[in-house]
């Protein structure tokens, strides 16, 4: 994975294609873990922080609401949805957008 930080937003580049038959546009409604070993290991990791809002009990609790989570929250902090690419079939670009600053 390949972040890169910019004033205005974050970029996550995540290396593999889709699996299956998934889409883009089709990410928020199905599940798939593109890495099973870290998924496994983010189920049994507890949570030791009292996130705002959140009632999890481990990092990961249940497969399948990762990608909502972050469009839900991150178009609630920036106002903006963050947006999934394909590249080539060989990567995943995820574009989140920084929250306004407090000057403006």
């Amino acid at each position: 994975m390949r972040l890169h930080l910019f004033a205005d937003r974050l970029e996550l580049h995540s290396p593999g294609a889709i699996p299956n038959t998934m889409t883009v546009d089709s990410l928020p409604e199905r599940q798939s873990a593109r890495n099973e070993l870290l998924c496994s290991l983010l189920a049994k990791c507890p949570m030791n922080v009292d996130a705002y809002g959140s009632q999890r009990n481990f990092i990961m609790d249940k497969r399948g609401e990762g990608v909502p989570i972050i469009l839900t929250e991150s178009e609630h902090l920036s106002g903006k949805r963050p947006v999934y690419r394909l590249i080539d079939d060989a990567e995943l670009l995820l574009t989140l957008f920084a929250a306004p600053s407090p000057h403006d």
